[in-house]
């Protein structure tokens, strides 16, 4: 029978840092959905760590299937390796997989796919949460897929994982420079930013939006690079909208679009 190690422990523990991700090729998967979700992905799954008090049928059937090994822990060991305020009764490492900047364009180009043929760009958003949210979205409205500034927060942080509720393992997702996949594959680019076109009468439809940081909205560099820019109209006293939810607007929009051609 597998027990749990001190070594094992701690290595798990040291996961929530980006660079032993990276390092790794490793991430964390916490809570019944976003262990199914991995275990039914292309993500492989090392192993599942789960408390003597938890049920997990469910899990342990389709881990099985998939030859994944089941390791019983106490709840305080838990408690160590997750970075939730309330530890899970289960957890998974899974292998990180992104797909490549030729898979998305590839995506964006099926005609015989449904959904938005638009891209997400996620322009060195910094809140893991907000990321997470964007990728269910993102999902959610069937767009071809997101690509991810160096600089966004990782799409591998448990957070991340945790508010996409499982759409990171559906949704295509690369890591790449902006600027210069709109560059080389000729994409016909709008960005949001609160001196742009009316989104409402604008008859544009893009192959991408991009969707700026909390703080400092699109890059001017990735703005001059894009055909036009998007505003969302309000009427109220807030100074601006949470770029998740701004992003939901923009999404919602183009799927209004899609479904009426």
């Amino acid at each position: 029978m597998n027990i749990l190690t001190k070594n094992e422990r701690n290595a798990i523990k040291g996961l929530r840092n980006r660079e032993n991700r990276l390092q790794e090729n490793r991430m964390v998967v916490e809570g019944n959905k976003g262990v199914l979700e991995l275990l039914g992905s292309s993500n492989e799954t090392q192993r599942i760590y789960v408390t003597n008090c938890h049920e997990i049928d469910t899990i342990r059937n389709l881990a099985l299937t998939k030859g994944v090994d089941i390791i019983e822990v106490s709840s305080k060991d838990m408690e160590i390796m997750s970075s939730l305020r309330t530890a899970p009764g289960v957890l998974a490492i899974g292998k990180i997989a992104n797909s490549s900047v030729e898979d998305i364009i590839a995506n964006l180009k099926d005609t015989t796919r449904t959904g938005v043929p638009t891209l997400l760009v996620l322009d060195d958003l910094s809140d893991p949460g907000n990321v997470g949210t964007l990728i269910r979205t993102a999902d959610w409205f069937g767009l071809a897929g997101i690509i991810c500034s160096p600089r966004t927060a990782d799409i591998w942080n448990p957070k991340t994982i945790q508010s996409s509720m499982g759409s990171v393992f559906r949704m295509p997702i690369c890591i790449a420079d902006p600027l210069n996949v709109i560059a080389t594959f000729k994409l016909q680019a709008v960005a949001l930013d609160s001196s742009g076109e009316n989104i409402y009468t604008s008859d544009f439809m893009p192959d991408a939006f991009i969707v700026g940081s909390e703080s400092h909205g699109v890059n001017k560099d990735l703005i001059d690079s894009c055909s036009t820019t998007w505003a969302i109209p309000g009427s109220g006293g807030a100074e601006s909208l949470n770029a998740a939810i701004a992003g939901a607007v923009v999404s919602s929009e183009l799927a209004r679009r899609c479904s009426m051609t």
